[in-house]
């Protein structure tokens, strides 16, 4: 094949290639990019929370080492991140711990335990309608946190959302807007800002209607329209005379919940108590610490441990004495043992002691328990 020819079948084969071969086509429009008119420059606030049992979490800082410490107890330290938070567990509840960052300080925090159980919730009636009295019990111990809050709700058996509820931080509520014609259940939750603690629970076996032993509220009745008039009838034999009412007589009974104390009604509650934690300064006593001894010899007795009386001997002319030996130290201040009942902090002597809550509302001191009372109301009954 001449050059001629082998030029010309190089060139078809350049032109079959580029035949089959796509070519990449170029952008020639494009949707333009939001442009960013305003971001929140707010900075962000550092926090220092108690948030979990056991821990402190920090949120909102710059990044470097953070460290919570308290006196007596161990330090832990955690890396962060701008813009992360972190949590540093294993800490001890109920002591006030410093929270640092890279050695500054940017807050305080007192870790809590997990809370308690709320125990032996009692529900009573009022003199309102639709109206219901809670009371229950909690001891808050050493480490849960104070205040402990308590959410009071009541459900019916046909939804489990409140039909009503309430939150607050002491042993009693009362809860309003009930249906007289409905059975609740009550309950009581204990919380602190790390836990929720076991519910206590009562369930009512009668509506506040049976109870009180009237009707609820009924729905208003749908009219009805006159009929026409008809044709004058003969007059009905008339009917026979009802029977006289039967005699009736008043006794004086208690209210609901109360009970007969002869001439008042009352109900009582057992006591509650809340735990005080009492701290107490050292006190110390002068002790001797002694460091070594001496030998001393004298005509007379003057102190120490001593031997025998020592003989005037005339082959050596010493005198009679005495030969003692006496202790060498220093009197110093000691911390006295712990009194009893009391614990060393490390700082002071502690007692944590059970004191007993104020009286619910409505209720008095008598010695013994709360109690409520209540004048008789009169009843009617078949004579």
């Amino acid at each position: 094949m001449n050059r001629i020819a082998l030029l010309a079948s190089a060139a078809l084969a350049s032109a079959v290639v580029c035949s089959t071969t796509p070519a990449m086509g170029a952008t020639i429009a494009q949707e333009p990019a939001p442009a960013v008119i305003a971001v929140d420059q707010t900075p962000a606030i550092t926090q220092v929370l108690a948030n979990r049992i056991n821990a402190i979490t920090v949120s909102g800082t710059d990044s470097g080492i953070v460290a919570v410490s308290a006196a007596g107890h161990t330090t832990r330290t955690a890396r962060v991140r701008a813009g992360q938070s972190v949590t540093i567990t294993d800490l001890d509840p109920g002591y006030r711990y410093t929270v640092t960052l890279d050695g500054r300080r940017i807050g305080f925090a007192t870790p809590v335990a997990q809370v308690g159980a709320a125990t032996g919730l009692r529900v009573e009636t009022t003199d309102v309608a639709g109206q219901a009295q809670l009371t229950w019990g909690h001891v808050v111990n050493k480490g849960e946190g104070v205040p402990v809050s308590y959410t009071v709700a009541a459900v019916t058996s046909a939804s489990s959302t409140p039909v009503t509820k309430a939150v607050t931080t002491d042993l009693h509520a009362t809860l309003s807007g009930l249906n007289l014609n409905e059975r609740y259940t009550f309950t009581v939750t204990p919380a602190n800002s790390a836990s929720t603690g076991r519910v206590s629970t009562a369930t009512m076996h009668q509506t506040l209607a049976q109870i009180a032993g009237v009707t609820g509220p009924q729905s208003a009745p749908v009219p009805v329209a006159a009929p026409a008039p008809a044709a004058p009838a003969a007059a009905p034999a008339p009917a026979p005379a009802a029977p006289a009412a039967p005699a009736t007589r008043t006794i004086e009974v208690c209210p609901a919940g109360y009970a007969d104390a002869g001439a008042v009604c009352q109900k009582s509650l057992p006591y509650t108590f809340h735990a005080v934690t009492l701290t107490s300064p050292y006190t110390y006593h002068q002790a001797f610490i002694q460091t070594g001894s001496h030998v001393d010899y004298s005509a007379s007795p003057n102190g120490g441990t001593y031997y025998a009386a020592d003989q005037w001997n005339p082959n050596d002319g010493s005198a009679a004495g005495y030969y003692a030996v006496i202790p060498d130290g220093y009197t110093t201040s000691v911390k006295d043992a712990a009194p009893s009942g009391w614990t060393d902090s490390g700082t002071a002597w502690v007692r944590t002691d059970q004191v007993k809550d104020a009286a619910p509302a409505g209720y008095t001191d008598s010695g013994t328990a709360w109690v409520a009372t209540a004048a008789k109301v009169t009843q009617a009954v078949p004579a």
